[in-house]
């Protein structure tokens, strides 16, 4: 099935990888990391893959969960307390859990970037976030939305007192051993440097494609490490990534994975992750406790916490354009069909 889905354009290269929370079942590497060079490397289970969105549940809302469980961070305090800029905006009274379940009223996109250069991003992006008028009132509906998680990334950084990528390695990346994860990977000292990279979109025309640098333009604004884009990894990452939600190990303290991982009112959103509703890209075949999200670059990871299943799929369907979406038609009939072929004797 990922073969077809090369030579049908879904996208030029992909990894796919499925298993239970404790046993890797089976993985498949497809496709070419770039379609430009005629001696492009082939992608490969080490391939490294723009994450995209993925950065939200498996940086933002792992921190977020280890430390509101340290005491070192309140969900429940609103955003005025944490970010002083707030104060006097619509935002001033809305609890950072809004921000992970996407209720916080924020837009779900705007091009932002657009207005800003490197030298102020963060203080431009900051001032233009907060003087978007709001969707909706805070805690009534969900729209999906970068710029809560990049106000969630900053005010993780300032609990935390480091740098999120810091965060990342300090309590994520090394305490789990992981190897083949990380922000920025083209910098020295990053644990993804001289890696294999599959290619994303040219950031203008006549450039050459991104690899190992983030599509995210947002993202990349700012230094290429956020709340809501960034990370990069290989599909083994991402599951080491993901294994502390189903319980396992002893990361996340069992009484805060189960409120992060609860849906909350009114939405199909949990504290960081996405659920299965009717159209969703999970398919129809995974029960109703799982969670799982998508990544714009064509990534995304599902959990089924029920029967402890997880499929990965790492894509750059971005590459060459970000206008190929046929990765969602794709989406859920790859899940299905493994939950048939691989899985159908956990029903």
């Amino acid at each position: 099935m990922m073969g077809d889905a090369v030579r049908e354009g879904v996208f030029p290269g992909g990894v796919s990888l499925w298993g239970t929370s404790r046993t890797i079942l089976g993985e498949v590497a497809v496709g070419k990391t770039r379609v430009d060079l005629p001696e492009s490397a082939p992608v490969t289970s080490e391939t490294v893959f723009d994450l995209a969105s993925l950065t939200k549940p498996l940086v933002t809302a792992s921190l977020s969960l280890l430390l509101a469980s340290k005491g070192m961070l309140d969900i429940d305090a609103p955003l005025s307390e944490y970010l002083p800029d707030t104060r006097k905006t619509a935002l001033e009274g809305v609890a950072f859990h809004r921000l992970l379940s996407h209720s916080s009223g924020l837009v779900g996109w705007a091009p932002l970037f657009r207005k800003c250069v490197p030298e102020s991003a963060r203080e431009c992006l900051k001032k233009e976030i907060l003087a978007l008028p709001l969707s909706s009132v805070p805690g009534t509906r969900s729209e999906y939305s970068d710029f809560g998680y990049i106000l969630a990334g900053w005010i993780l950084e300032s609990v935390g007192q480091k740098p999120l990528g810091c965060l990342f390695e300090e309590y994520i990346r090394i305490p789990l051993g992981i190897s083949d994860a990380g922000f920025t990977p083209v910098a020295p000292g990053s644990p993804l440097e001289k890696r294999s990279f599959a290619a994303t979109e040219a950031p203008e025309e006549g450039s050459a494609p991104l690899a190992g640098i983030v599509h995210d333009e947002h993202a990349r604004l700012l230094g290429g490490v956020s709340g809501h884009a960034g990370l990069f990894g290989t599909a083994k990452a991402v599951r080491e990534l993901s294994k502390p939600w189903f319980g396992e190990g002893d990361l996340f303290p069992r009484g805060w994975l189960d409120r992060f991982r609860t849906r909350q009112d009114g939405s199909p959103w949990t504290l960081g992750w996405d659920t299965p509703t009717a159209g969703s890209s999970s398919g129809t075949r995974f029960s109703s406790f799982s969670i799982g999200h998508l990544g714009y670059t064509g990534t995304s990871v599902w959990m089924d916490l029920d029967r402890q299943i997880i499929i990965i799929l790492l894509t750059h369907r971005v590459h060459p354009t970000r206008t190929n979406n046929r990765i969602r038609e794709f989406r859920p009939r790859f899940h299905d069909r493994i939950m048939e072929d691989v899985f159908s004797e956990r029903s």
